[in-house]
């Protein structure tokens, strides 16, 4: 078992972000623009945002570092955990819904702002998807303290639509495509 602190984490990611900023710089010959930048550095953080609350405490099973017992587990029932917490404790239940929601509606406004290729609804769903499926599966096999569900892949990936139609509802009121792509890193 590996318990890292999310300082470290930060450590780590931090001054990694900012050479990789740099180096799209330099690579692209591109001009610094303070728009593209800002909104690139409120993706990293959320970014951040969500590995700090979907991966808390920090404990890991790391499998060739000793972490031999696998203890992980997902649930592919399709709401099963979710009506246990209902019949228990319905605002919970609401809670954890409607958060597994809002935290991905940034993932889908702010993707296709960022990434031409994003800005299509198919698109952010795979993308939404796989970034939810990612964090599920280190949940499953990384983590020993975190319940890995269907239900948060399927309601991580409702958000980041609900984020996308935001986005196209912005654009659609009179944000010109040339705005956006002063924002726009690939």
């Amino acid at each position: 078992m590996l318990h890292i602190d999310f300082y470290i984490i930060l450590l780590a990611t931090v001054p990694s972000w900012l050479w990789y900023r740099n180096r799209i710089y330099a690579k692209n010959k591109m001009v610094f623009n303070i728009y593209r930048e800002l909104i690139a550095n409120i993706f990293f953080v959320y970014l951040l945002s969500v590995a700090y609350l979907t991966l808390k405490p920090f404990t890991f099973i790391i499998p060739f570092l000793g972490g031999s017992t696998f203890r992980g587990s997902f649930d592919t029932n399709l709401f099963y955990q979710l009506t246990i917490v209902f019949r228990n404790n319905p605002q919970k239940g609401i809670l954890f819904s409607l958060g597994n929601i809002l935290m991905f509606v940034p993932f889908g406004a702010l993707s296709p702002i960022l990434f031409k290729r994003a800005r299509s609804f198919l698109n952010i769903i795979v993308l939404g998807f796989s970034f939810s499926l990612t964090i599920e599966l280190t949940q499953t096999f990384f983590t020993f303290s975190r319940l890995a569900t269907v239900d948060d892949l399927f309601f991580n990936t409702l958000g980041a639509a609900i984020g996308f139609m935001l986005f196209s509802i912005l654009k659609s009121m009179g944000t010109k495509l040339n705005f956006i792509n002063k924002f726009t890193i690939d």
